[in-house]
């Protein structure tokens, strides 16, 4: 009897084994055809459910067709490629981690299995236990980009990953562009350059690039943050996001634009004194202190929406 129960526990170990290398083998192939390998119902019950596993999955949980209207899926698709493909053209490449990606309209009832309502999500399995909270990559804190999800998996999986991104001709054409409308204005116009000379379009362009600063650009471009954020449900748009780790690409629109008009505000009222004997002085005073209160007060409002404990307001 004993001889029996150990030789089954044996073979039961072999087929067990076996079916993981096989499983290791098969993953290692597929990313060998794609870095990212797509997940159906069938594969995620084979090569995540299945258990034991001797390595970790990277998943994205996306929607990434156009009836879906999910802007920011396709840019979040395409950084989740770009780590992938780092990974699997490395020198360093291992089968301890795969990426995969599960698309809604494949997998509706993954989603519903893990009780997901929104794209995209990315989820770490681990190789061994069960998924704990940091399993989850926080999108809306750490961005979508390439390097952020690197440095998650490198907490998770233990992997580290170097991300390698294809060569960007676009800035190095542009230089050239502007170095070409530089050099040819200097050769046509070389004795008329006055106007380089003439403090207010410095102190304009000066003004642009503070605009653009303050409003949170530098930081949308390294996040990659989206435009906007449809409501699939009610179908609303919000242009303003409602927490203060995250912000739109039009949130910084609105915040320059206000912001401007702040300043233009201030600039009526400093003005307005230089020229007493002009009867529109006062009106300019008046106007540019209406401009900065009104205005000041939207500004106030944006914050409150974004620190909802901010007690302080103007007129909204």
């Amino acid at each position: 009897m004993l001889v029996t129960v150990i030789l089954v526990a044996g073979l039961f170990s072999t087929t067990l084994a076996n079916s993981l290398e096989s499983r290791v083998e098969q993953l290692t192939e597929l990313s060998y055809r794609s870095p990212v390998i797509k997940l159906d119902e069938e594969k995620y019950r084979s090569y995540i459910r299945t258990m034991p596993r001797n390595y970790s999955m990277v998943v994205m949980f996306t929607a990434l067709s156009p009836n879906r209207q999910c802007k920011i899926c396709k840019e979040a698709h395409s950084e989740f490629t770009t780590l992938a493909k780092s990974h699997r053209y490395s020198r360093s490449f291992d089968n301890r981690v795969f990426f995969s990606v599960v698309d809604y309209d494949g997998g509706a009832t993954i989603f519903q299995r893990l009780k997901l309502t929104s794209a995209p999500v990315v989820l770490h399995f681990p190789a061994s236990g069960k998924r704990r909270v940091e399993d989850k990559f926080d999108i809306e804190r750490r961005g979508i980009a390439a390097e952020a999800v690197a440095k998650w998996v490198k907490e998770r999986a233990e992997v580290v990953i170097e991300v390698i991104r294809p060569p960007n001709y676009t800035n190095a054409i542009l230089l050239g562009v502007f170095l070409f409308a530089v050099s040819g204005t200097l050769l046509l116009k070389g004795n008329s350059l006055d106007f380089l000379y003439k403090w207010k379009y410095w102190a304009i362009t000066s003004m642009f690039i503070m605009f653009a600063m303050t409003s949170g650009q530098m930081w949308l471009h390294i996040r990659g943050a989206p435009f906007a954020h449809v409501d699939r449900a009610s179908g609303r748009t919000s242009f303003i996001h409602g927490g203060s780790n995250m912000m739109f690409v039009a949130e910084s629109y609105i915040v320059a634009v206000v912001n401007g008009i702040i300043c233009f505000g201030f600039i009526l009222m400093a003005d307005a004194p230089k020229d007493p004997n002009n009867p529109n002085s006062k009106y300019m005073a008046y106007g540019g202190l209406g401009l900065v209160v009104v205005f000041f007060s939207i500004l106030l409002a944006i914050f409150r929406l974004k620190h909802r404990a901010y007690p302080y307001s103007l007129l909204f």
